[in-house]
């Protein structure tokens, strides 16, 4: 039996959103954005776990969903997303990091799955798969890569937005960008939940689609252009 890699999804999760307060807790067809999301990144094969990486005011109110789930949570800074990731790292002894975000309730489960697999056959530091729709991938970090960036940044931005670093530093890095199949080619499509406009459109998404199970990106996709299909003929 072959062994599983000590890879894990880190999620991470901020209610003191300035756009948005609370928006991980809104409900999408009577479930919240943070369980939906659960519920999606559960069904990846590869990762061996989900860790909840949160803050002091956060916890309290995620944590009777998380222990649904089985998912453990890790608490650290507010601001400093970065530091977060890295005892995530220390703590579990993570070797490749599956970074997911908590307003992104369409996540791709296929596609978690598939940054791995390119991840390892290109042996890439950062593995993303760009021009899916907004909101619907992930990254996959090598963990002493992201132990590395940490010693190396004390910018603020850098330190809130993981793996900025890493892109600005590019020449530095191997970066692994995916092309997925042409229909999920789709970077136009924001699917993700930031504003009050985002959330209104996911809660149309979900009331449409949502039937208990977690929704096929296929699914989300054709319902959108069938949408916009019938607007473009009135």
């Amino acid at each position: 039996m072959a062994i599983m890699d000590n890879d894990y999804i880190v999620l991470q999760v901020r209610l003191r959103s300035t756009r948005l307060p609370n928006k991980a807790l809104l409900p999408l067809a009577g479930v919240t954005i943070f369980e939906h999301i659960l519920q999606r990144l559960i069904l990846a094969r590869l990762p061996k776990g989900i860790i909840v990486a949160t803050t002091e005011n956060t916890a309290p109110r995620i944590r009777d969903i998380s222990k649904r789930y089985s998912t453990p949570i890790l608490v650290g800074s507010e601001e400093d997303v970065l530091s977060r990731y890295v005892a995530c790292i220390d703590k579990w002894a993570i070797k490749n990091v599956i970074r997911a975000t908590a307003d992104n309730p369409l996540v791709s489960i296929e596609y978690i799955d598939r940054a791995i697999e390119l991840h390892k056959i290109q042996n890439a530091d950062l593995t993303l798969y760009p021009h899916l729709p907004y909101g619907t991938g992930v990254e996959v970090i090598k963990g002493n890569v992201l132990k590395k960036v940490a010693a190396l940044t004390n910018d603020p931005f850098e330190r809130e937005h993981l793996t900025q670093y890493i892109y600005r530093h590019e020449a530095q890095y191997k970066i692994a960008r995916g092309s997925p199949e042409p229909v999920f080619q789709r970077q136009e499509l924001r699917l993700s939940v930031d504003t009050d406009e985002d959330y209104r459109r996911m809660d149309e998404i979900y009331r449409e689609l949502y039937s208990g199970r977690p929704i096929s990106l296929l699914d989300v996709i054709n319902h959108i252009d069938k949408k916009d299909r019938k607007t473009r003929k009135k």
